[in-house]
């Protein structure tokens, strides 16, 4: 039996109470407008490497502005970790309507510093992965940077994601050194038996 759910529908089923391994209770919720000063106001907080990393130059709020604006909510669910007001992380599934990879969607977590380590990466992947299902897609990937990510890739193989690809040398550094960009993948059910 299979039934999908659009992408702007799964968003109804937040906010979503989850607890991180030190016991500290989390809501999560999609991304909305308003939300756009609370997000530059933690990737304040990420180091100048991992900044680097990033597809956009965040340190221009104008920046958060436009991402908040411009969120399609038909190829898009964005959510956010909230902790007393303040956005401790950002997930997004970024999906295809349309064409030969419409069937995978693309995931991007970033966590503030002082929260990694204790699953909230983890959580969110898992809703992120169970918004894929529900929506129909067949695969989830996720591109990391081998030398930047060497604790996050050992996370995601405990999910069953696999190193489908390693690009050597494909990303450069802030001093201009190589570093490998890893490919992983996971493939969903796309059936669920009637138990």
């Amino acid at each position: 039996m299979s039934y999908h759910r659009s992408v702007r529908d799964v968003t109804m089923d937040y906010p979503k109470e989850i607890i991180l391994k030190d016991g500290t209770g989390v809501t999560l919720r999609p991304l909305k407008p308003g939300d756009e000063n609370a997000l530059f106001e933690m990737f304040k907080l990420f180091s100048e490497d991992e900044l680097w990393f990033l597809n956009h130059d965040v340190s221009d709020p104008r920046l958060f502005e436009d991402w908040v604006k411009g969120l399609d909510l038909n190829r898009v669910v964005s959510i956010v970790a909230l902790l007393e007001g303040r956005i401790i992380a950002n997930a997004a599934l970024m999906v295809k309507d349309y064409g030969a990879k419409s069937h995978i969607g693309k995931v991007r977590i970033a966590v503030d510093p002082s929260f990694r380590e204790k699953r909230l990466g983890t959580w969110m992947l898992l809703d992120l992965v169970n918004v894929a299902m529900a929506i129909g897609l067949k695969t989830v990937v996720m591109r990391l940077v081998q030398e930047k990510d060497a604790y996050v890739i050992s996370a995601v193989r405990k999910l069953d994601f696999i190193e489908e690809a390693v690009l050597e040398d494909y990303v450069l550094d802030r001093e201009g050194n190589p570093c490998n960009l890893v490919i992983m993948t996971k493939h969903l059910p796309t059936e669920w038996d009637q138990f």
